[in-house]
């Protein structure tokens, strides 16, 4: 019972992976003389048409691996342009037509899938797209930042019923009010830095990191993968940029996508894998990353994680265990022992203990059964929604149904 421990991930998983995809909006652009839909030209608004992005997402990654789980990130009014006197071929705002509010609820209902907040405009448009300023960069002030948000929020609601649990800021840029910003408006978790360049770019910028932490109350849950990091075994890709550029990492550092997956697992840290809904901006450049350029970097990425022992979570999920493990502490007596927390009333955690040969399960102090603990390894493990306080106890009893 001593050995009795709270394990760093939900089921006693090496390490997570979010799957996480920016720019769900209600907008399409026509790149194609076709007069049908083709694959990239959907941000959202074409729904489950065929060709649109969630039927690509769905035919081509999502049903080859059902265990993903998603958080889509939404622009919840029209998205600015990334040029001044230039614009979508559909632009609307969330709430704006019934298909597009039929899909996010889908979405929403969808056991696999989180909404998440993007801002509501993503930004200002320029005289050059190299001069775009992200939304957060344009609050003149800490009150003009809350209201917006707070807009955006109820926009939110009025569709789905529900507030967003956390977001990402466009374009990873905090602007002076960031912080404070998202502290003060009541999300969950949120992520703040494009940590990914510890990686790609050698950076020492000290906010960057791979694991969870509290930003002013908030979950940082950190973005640790750009799946346009190509891996060289994508040949089909041999003269791009995108693949030039894994093979100069690999020529000067050796670095691969393949290496660095690895090490986030073996670190037991979070595995955040990012995307955009689409390649197609109004400015006729492609934006990485994006799933349909992408997508077979997707695939070869996917097929390493299922060979290892991960937990596929949404943000919010992975937002919810690490307030829980960070929030409760263990408190053994003598044969029982309580999940203890001045913050939670009740906490899902997995509890571990180390295997020696029998099985056990879980009881309440009214020795009612509860669960039993799954072998992992050299490692059993159980995971509950434990009542603050209350006194639970492990006997070596498996009960049979």
């Amino acid at each position: 019972m001593m050995n009795l421990k709270i394990s760093k991930w939900k089921d006693n998983k090496k390490a997570p992976v979010v799957f996480v995809i920016d720019d769900l909006a209600n907008i399409y652009i026509k790149k194609s003389k076709s007069n049908k839909l083709q694959v990239g030209e959907d941000w959202g608004h074409c729904g489950l048409d065929k060709n649109s992005m969630w039927s690509f997402l769905n035919k081509n990654l999502l049903n080859k691996f059902p265990d993903i789980k998603t958080t889509l990130l939404l622009v919840t009014k029209k998205r600015a342009p990334m040029r001044l006197n230039e614009e979508y071929t559909l632009n609307h705002t969330m709430n704006e037509d019934k298909k597009f509010i039929n899909f996010l609820k889908y979405l929403n209902n969808h056991p696999n899938i989180e909404i998440a907040y993007h801002g509501t405009t993503h930004g200002k448009a320029q005289e050059e797209a190299k001069n775009f300023i992200q939304e957060w960069e344009t609050y003149k002030s800490l009150d003009d930042a809350k209201k917006t948000i707070n807009e955006g929020r109820e926009l939110f609601k009025s569709v789905l019923n529900e507030y967003p649990m956390g977001g990402k800021y466009c374009g990873y840029k905090e602007g002076k009010f960031g912080k404070d910003s998202i502290a003060q408006t009541n999300f969950k978790w949120w992520c703040y830095h494009e940590d990914n360049l510890i990686w790609d770019k050698n950076s020492t910028d000290k906010r960057y990191q791979y694991d969870l932490e509290f930003i002013q109350g908030v979950v940082n849950i950190p973005t640790t993968v750009d799946a346009s990091n190509l891996s060289l075994k994508i040949v089909n890709k041999l003269f791009t940029r995108k693949y030039l550029k894994s093979l100069y990492l690999y020529i000067t550092s050796k670095k691969t996508v393949e290496k660095h997956i690895q090490s986030l697992y073996s670190n037991q840290e979070v595995i955040s894998i990012y995307e955009h809904t689409s390649p197609y901006m109004t400015n006729n450049t492609i934006q990485y990353p994006n799933i349909v350029t992408d997508i077979e970097n997707l695939n070869l990425i996917f097929s390493i994680l299922s060979t290892k022992d991960i937990w596929y979570a949404t943000c919010n999920e992975l937002a919810d265990y690490f307030i829980a493990r960070e929030k409760c502490k263990l408190e053994i007596d003598k044969e029982y022992f309580k999940i203890k927390s001045d913050l939670l009333k009740d906490a899902e955690l997995t509890i571990t203990i180390p295997y020696e040969g029998v099985k056990v399960s879980l009881f309440d102090e009214n020795n009612k059964f509860l669960k039993q603990f799954v072998i992992n390894k050299d490692i059993l493990h159980v995971t509950y929604n434990f009542k603050i306080d209350k006194r639970y106890y492990i006997c070596q009893r498996v009960i049979y149904k």
